[in-house]
């Protein structure tokens, strides 16, 4: 992935960014001549709307309009803050964890804006649900240096993922593995069978890959319950990625000695 260079903007691209924290917002100015500073009128799908309209859309009321930033509250400068930069009609809109600091009114009108916007909405959120009501396609880091793709929303890549862990058993059983090398062991003079810890890890390894796989269903519940708290998503996601690793581990033992219990059962019969 590149780490340097430059990136160019073309003449016809124009870029709206909701960062996590507000631009410096002159508080001396009233509610609508701030949004008058960006744009007096804005063209929907519906036509042109004035500063005013859009003010209303967006919960600011004829009354409201007229009062000093000032006087607003942290969550409606937050609002005041999102409204003017949608006033600049971007057509590449950048959303930085939005669901953060917006209440539940605010989230529904954004969410309705942006299902009608026309242009492209890339958007960084550990909300599930507001995902799933705005994305169509999905960038999923894992780790330090992996970024998959997936084309759908949360719930879809949600299904899909315990999917992939139910029949992680059965796909990973089926795999290719390199054969024991039992030439090497007749040289050696050691009998075909299991070692006292090898008997052992084949007798519990079928609970353990068990233990795995709930361990990673319950994760998974928990990253479903914590989807706005980035910290403990954090968290939960390094779990996660850490059971994913032992469990595929597991799994590629669990094929090997199998292999060999089977090699051990054909070796005693012919003995026989």
């Amino acid at each position: 992935m590149p780490d340097r260079g430059c990136v160019s903007t073309g003449e016809t691209v124009k870029i709206g960014f909701f960062t996590q924290e507000n631009d410096e917002i002159d508080e001396s100015l009233r509610v609508i001549e701030y949004i008058r500073q960006e744009a007096e009128y804005m063209t929907t799908k519906d036509g042109q709307i004035s500063a005013a309209q859009m003010l209303e859309n967006f919960l600011f009321p004829p009354a409201v309009q007229w009062a000093l930033i000032s006087k607003l509250s942290g969550g409606e400068k937050r609002r005041l803050y999102l409204l003017r930069i949608l006033m600049s009609a971007p057509n590449i809109i950048l959303l930085d964890e939005p669901t953060n600091d917006l209440d539940i009114q605010t989230l529904t009108i954004l969410e309705g804006y942006l299902n009608d916007f026309q242009g492209a909405v890339i958007a960084v959120s550990h909300d599930r649900y507001f995902l799933d009501r705005v994305v169509e396609k999905l960038f999923i880091f894992e780790g330090d240096t992996t970024i998959n793709q997936f084309t759908g929303c949360y719930s879809d890549y949600y299904e899909k993922t315990l999917e992939e862990i139910a029949s992680a058993k059965d796909a990973t059983s089926k795999a290719k593995t390199e054969k024991v090398d039992y030439n090497a062991q007749n040289k050696k003079n050691r009998p075909l069978k299991f070692n006292f810890k090898e008997q052992k890890e084949y007798d519990s390894i079928d609970e353990t890959i068990s233990n795995l796989e709930n361990e990673l269903l319950e994760t998974a519940k928990d990253i479903d319950v914590a989807s706005s708290d980035f910290e403990k998503l954090q968290k939960l996601f390094a779990v996660k990625e850490t059971l994913e690793t032992r469990l595929n581990e597991t799994m590629e033992r669990w094929v090997y000695l199998n292999e060999l219990a089977e090699l051990i059962l054909a070796n005693t019969k012919e003995v026989k």
